[in-house]
């Protein structure tokens, strides 16, 4: 049963998990359950009211679903006019995407709270910002405060980011596009993570095997094959190749970076037919013939400026010189702004305006000076005294004819550009589709614990109407029937290696990139080995919750192991008192000893030694013979039947041989039946190979009673004597046996026994009860 609870936590309504109940998550777009259920009357639900579904179906996903889910958007039930009733879909969104509702703001704690915004900074100082947004709202989780954890996927760089009336959702997931951070980004519990959520050892999942149905979705990008490579227009000189190889955007020619000459294109395979080749153009906006320079002797200039409205301010201005450049006024290119760009340091990634040899002059520095022309592309106007230059800070100018420093820097460019090309040609063999794919019931029902996975497990897809060699991919998203969890759960299977596609091989002005050091917030870096990962357990890592359920026995409930269980102290079963006349349980010790209250067994008892302390007594008839258990039984028609013999050990064959006279007795009595008979049959072949033997029946008029019966499985078949007589003065010693029969009261020594009927010559010995014979049938002694 499931409670669903208002905002109070008092219980507003309870429904049992229904069939068509589902849970679905996929990455960045949905986390929700689906609760259906029909009620007499509406129950009126409220935003906000939650169900905890921690612990519920934990058995079947292993907490999969161990969180809150809360209703964040109105819902309203269908009418059944069949019943009168109403019918429930209850859609509840996993507790965090309540944050959809609210508006992401600079400063949240104030009154007036900016609507629209922009902020420049690396992704620890934006996450910063959304804390302070779910703390001016209240939210926790559980009564913990968020976090954020950054993993070492995620680069450490500045970013400008604009949010126009963004909801606090979509503001965060916006971080981790492409464009911006380019990772994942998923919440659990209190912490908010950014990284690559991928993890543990690869799950073979193979079409008609694991998985039941798969089925793919196509990427929404441009499919292309042969690829023309271009660079950016940047430091492009004037006579840099022919007209006819200049390129055309958007009806203007422009001249811009191409690949070496004797490269005119790339191609993604191969010897490839012009009928195979697919063209389409990529952009490489960031490659171009540069040169990086080293800033030094950074300092500043103020000069008092009037602002639109006539008031006088103080305004600050950064000069620089690069002792590694000299630079001369015929490197400029007319109507063009010379501009750099940040590779390091606090302004990594942003571009100004530069001016060379600026007003007014400095006597003291003399000449190869620059100024930083201020600009308020990133939100407000810098460089200002928290965002600005360095001494060592490292940059790369534009906007000049760089091929008059050398000419080394164009043909060092195009090789750049052709290795741009190869790297994203390589990429473009790799499948970025996804598939859907439906894993088969039974197999998953049989291993719950270890075949529901969650998001980023890796998987190895076998399908070879998709792939020839298979996939590499990971767990993206899912879906799950509540009721049944087992029963066709499906996956959302994506691409495991991350890499951008030619809509996104541009770079964005906006995506501004250094490799700063690895930053982690709100985590303590510890590896966790997950349920499907294979690493070797150490000091530095650990188990998580569900694979320690995996791989521990447990003590709060019952528990299965199919690994050999060892217990060399001993073991002890319910309460064991160590004692042969007042011991209660029962126990194991190493020593091999056990003391059990008692002891069944179903098939054979085996002891080098039996000591019995007390008087025992024994019933029914025991043949001190060849005995054999009957395993199966085949009809080979005419009264013949071949019958396998059970082996009691893996040395142990049946000892009948050929025209052994046998017989087995059949008694279903005790077992609920209502038969109770003797089969008599002798036995024409012996296999000792298969341990079976082959025998035929004895007619009714041969046996005893005058009706014979088919022998049966389960039964044991003994023998009572042989059916081959000896030459004149020799002897059969298989023609003999002894009997003891607690029914008949008396011990016998039967020989000479070649039929089932016995005469008065067969008895040799008989101790106890006499049996009726001729010689006896006078005296008082016989039956």
């Amino acid at each position: 049963m499931v409670d669903i609870k208002d905002i109070s936590g008092k219980t507003r309504f309870s429904t049992p998990i229904n069939a068509g109940a589902k849970g679905r998550f996929t990455l960045m777009k949905e986390d929700y359950i689906i609760l259906p259920f029909s009620v007499p009357d509406p129950v009126y639900f409220k935003l906000g009211d939650y169900v905890d579904l921690s612990g519920v179906l934990d058995e079947s996903l292993g907490g999969l679903l161990s969180k809150v889910y809360e209703i964040v958007d109105l819902q309203k039930p269908a009418f059944n006019a069949s019943t009168g009733g109403y019918d429930y879909k209850l859609r509840m969104d996993a507790y965090y995407w309540k944050w959809k509702n609210k508006i992401f703001k600079y400063t949240p704690e104030h009154a007036g709270h900016e609507a629209s915004w922009s902020l420049t900074a690396p992704l620890d100082v934006q996450l910063g910002v959304f804390l302070r947004n779910l703390k001016a709202l209240g939210y926790t989780y559980k009564g913990k405060e968020f976090e954020f954890s950054i993993d070492s996927t995620v680069e450490n760089k500045a970013v400008a980011m604009r949010y126009d009336n963004m909801n606090l959702l979509d503001a965060l997931f916006s971080m981790a596009d492409k464009e911006k951070w380019d990772c994942d980004c998923w919440i659990t519990d209190n912490i908010i993570h950014f990284g690559r959520n991928e993890y543990g050892d690869s799950v073979r999942i193979e079409l008609g095997v694991e998985a039941s149905a798969m089925t793919r979705s196509d990427s929404k990008g441009t499919y292309a094959t042969r690829i023309y490579a271009f660079g950016s227009t940047r430091n492009i000189p004037a006579d840099y190749r022919p007209v006819d190889e200049q390129t055309v955007v958007n009806g203007v020619v422009q001249r811009r970076l191409m690949l070496p000459a004797d490269t005119p294109y790339i191609d993604v395979y191969p010897d490839m037919s012009e009928e195979e080749a697919i063209e389409d153009i990529v952009v490489f906006e960031n490659v171009y013939p540069r040169r990086t320079g080293t800033l030094s002797d950074v300092h500043t200039r103020t000069e008092e400026v009037k602002d639109e409205n006539g008031t006088k301010e103080t305004v600050t201005y950064y000069r620089y010189k690069d002792t590694g450049l000299e630079f001369k006024d015929e490197y400029l290119i007319e109507g063009q702004e010379l501009r750099i760009r940040f590779q390091s340091g606090k302004l990594n990634g942003m571009e100004f305006g530069v001016i060379f040899n600026p007003d007014p002059k400095d006597d003291m520095r003399g000449a190869q000076l620059w100024e930083i022309v201020r600009n308020e592309d990133y939100g407000r106007m810098l460089p200002d005294d928290t965002l600005c230059p360095e001494n060592g800070d490292e940059y790369v100018l534009s906007g000049f004819k760089i091929q008059l420093v050398s000419d080394r820097y164009t043909p060092e460019a195009e090789q750049e550009l052709k290795g741009k090309a190869l790297e994203y040609a390589d990429r473009r063999k790799r499948d970025d589709g996804t598939y859907n794919t439906t894993l088969d019931s039974e197999w998953v029902y049989n291993d719950r614990l270890r075949r529901f996975y969650e998001f980023g497990q890796k998987v190895f897809l076998v399908n070879r109407a998709f792939f020839e060699n298979g996939r590499d991919s990971r767990i993206l998203g899912w879906e799950f029937n509540l009721d049944k969890p087992w029963d066709s759960p499906t996956y959302i299977i994506g691409e495991s290696m991350p890499y951008s596609r030619i809509g996104d091989m541009e770079d964005k002005i906006d995506s501004l990139t250094y490799k700063g050091q690895t930053y982690t917030g709100g985590g303590n870096g510890v590896y966790i080995i997950r349920t499907n990962d294979t690493t070797a357990p150490s000091d530095s890592n650990v188990f998580s919750a569900r694979r320690s359920l995996v791989s521990f026995l447990r003590k709060d409930k019952s528990d299965k192991t199919e690994y050999l269980l060892k217990l060399l102290a001993g073991g002890e079963f319910g309460e064991f008192v160590d004692s042969m006349i007042a011991g209660k349980g029962a126990g194991i010790f190493p020593d091999g000893r056990g003391q059990f209250e008692r002891l069944e067994v179903r098939g054979s008892l085996s002891v080098l030694d039996l000591i019995i302390n007390q008087i025992q007594g024994m019933e029914s008839d025991y043949s001190f013979t060849e005995i054999g258990k009957i395993e199966s039984v085949e009809d080979l028609g005419e009264s013949t039947y071949r019958l396998s013999i059970e082996k009691r050990t893996d040395f142990d064959f049946m000892k009948f041989q050929e025209n052994d006279v046998c017989f087995s007795i059949i008694n279903t009595l005790l077992t609920g039946g209502s038969e109770y008979y003797t089969s008599w049959m002798r036995i024409l072949a012996t296999n000792a190979q298969e341990n079976s033997i082959t025998v035929v029946l004895y007619p009714d008029s041969e046996v005893p009673g005058g009706t014979n019966y088919p022998p049966l499985a389960g039964y044991n078949v003994t023998r009572r004597g042989n059916s081959t007589l000896p030459e004149e003065g020799g002897f059969n010693g298989r023609a003999q046996s002894w009997m003891i029969s607690s029914r008949e009261g008396r011990i016998m020594f039967l020989s000479n026994v070649y039929k089932p009927i016995l005469e008065d010559y067969n008895y040799s010995i008989s101790i106890g009860r006499f049996p009726r014979t001729k010689a006896l049938e006078k005296l008082p002694i016989s039956e």
